[in-house]
């Protein structure tokens, strides 16, 4: 039982990291096991191990990253790359899980789940129009390492993914809540305010 609750957990971190970067975190769950760190794939994800993909999934998050970097096609990119960020965050949290297919099922709804839990909150937390592209640049490449170094914590400790995804549910909640307040005050201000 404890192996199942350590796979979803390992699931969940993954795919909230690929909600932000899913290139970059197949690319570390592919490096991985590459590398023989312990991590072994599931049969149908067995391809993410090999070098090849793994050359595919680094060249296509300098893209991503490279792209998120650039002010004017970002919101674009987050909309259009969404079914990608999903598909690649039920990948990560499937292809962990090699025991039977109803836990793979289960992973993979998980991996996903998570993974657009983190894109919500990473729209949540961006601002609408930035100050600069300085400031664009600095946001992404936080994200970048922030990706990264959450999926090593997550494969290094699988029940840390479990902690990632409830920190992004209570950041994406407080976000919310902070969002639905400030509209409150205006429409409670556009009240109080004399026509004419």
């Amino acid at each position: 039982m404890s192996a199942w609750v350590a796979a979803l957990a390992l699931a969940a971190g993954l795919g909230a990291v690929a909600g932000v970067r899913p290139s970059l975190t197949l690319a570390v769950v592919g490096g991985a096991t590459f590398l023989d760190w312990g991590l072994s794939l599931a049969t149908p994800f067995a391809f993410l191990g090999a070098w090849p993909a793994i050359v595919v999934f680094v060249v296509l998050a300098m893209l991503e990253s490279a792209f998120d970097k650039i002010a004017r096609v970002d919101r674009v990119q987050d909309r259009l790359s969404l079914p990608y960020r999903l598909l690649a965050g039920a990948v990560a949290g499937g292809a962990t899980v090699a025991s039977g297919w109803a836990a793979l099922a289960l992973a993979l709804a998980v991996g996903a789940a998570a993974a657009g839990l983190a894109d919500a909150t990473r729209q949540l937390s961006r601002p609408r129009s930035a100050p600069s592209q300085q400031a664009v640049v600095l946001m992404s490449a936080a994200e970048d390492i922030a990706a990264f170094l959450v999926a090593l914590l997550c494969l290094a400790q699988p029940y840390a993914g479990a902690g990632v995804a409830a920190g992004l549910g209570v950041v994406n909640w407080r976000l919310r809540e902070r969002r639905r307040a400030k509209y409150r005050r205006l429409g409670a201000v556009a009240r109080r305010r004399p026509a004419g």
